[in-house]
């Protein structure tokens, strides 16, 4: 069975993470508009397909998801420019996919087996994944209930659905517990979002690292055992 679709396990996390660098913490850096919205649509589609390649290792499964992907972005297209009542719906099938993709990365991080750097890069990329998730919950709740997340200036929050960035930029400091006080939660819903990420942001660290040192001491053990 190969280990990947298209790159195999070490060069495919090298673009996953690339393109998962992209819509996390460049793209939000621009203006919105209507290029950016495709650019951004674009390079999750395209981090979907890298990200499957790179994780998954049933051919079968990697056609579904790239199958999703590619119904994923045409909704997000017609919802952008053509009806915008569909954004709710194109914003969970994003949460959809990018959910299994996070399941499949951590799943392929801490399998048994020796420490590489690219199990590293992996390690990171489920860490963006982790935030980009949240984000992609927190743009749901934000159509869902408007004004469920309350940001300074309240001109900002008044377009939080077509400015995800805004969103990346919330989840993330959630994530780190960094908080710098311009952005708060205020429905319960919302609340209990922050919560659970700030603690999970916490969690992962804390396991990874332990799950990478656990399994480094082991492969050395391993390879002292079979020394002479």
């Amino acid at each position: 069975m190969p280990r990947s679709l298209f790159l195999g396990w070490d060069r495919g996390m090298v673009f996953f993470l690339a393109f998962l660098t992209l819509p996390t913490i460049i793209l939000p850096a621009f203006p919105p508009s209507q290029v950016g919205q495709l650019l951004i649509s674009l390079t999750f589609a395209l981090t979907l397909v890298f990200g499957s390649s790179a994780t998954i290792r049933h051919r079968i499964s990697v056609y579904l998801v790239i199958g999703l992907t590619v119904t994923t972005f045409a909704a997000d297209q017609i919802a952008d420019f053509v009806l915008p009542c569909l954004q709710p719906l194109a914003t969970v099938l994003k949460l959809a996919c990018l959910s299994i993709l996070l399941f499949m990365t951590l799943k392929r991080v801490v399998r048994p087996g020796r420490i590489t750097g690219y199990r590293v890069i992996g390690g990171i990329a489920g860490y963006l994944l982790i935030g980009y998730t949240w984000a992609l919950a927190y743009q749901v709740l934000q159509q869902t209930l408007p004004g469920a997340i309350h940001f300074e200036p309240d001109s900002v929050a008044d377009n939080l659905s077509r400015q995800p960035g805004n969103l990346v930029y919330f989840s993330f400091t959630t994530l780190t517990t960094v908080g710098y006080g311009d952005v708060h939660p205020v429905h319960a819903i919302a609340r209990s979002l922050a919560v659970a990420e700030a603690l999970v942001g916490q969690l992962y660290l804390a396991i990874l690292i332990a799950s990478l040192v656990g399994m480094a001491l082991q492969a050395r053990s391993a390879k002292e055992v079979e020394e002479p």
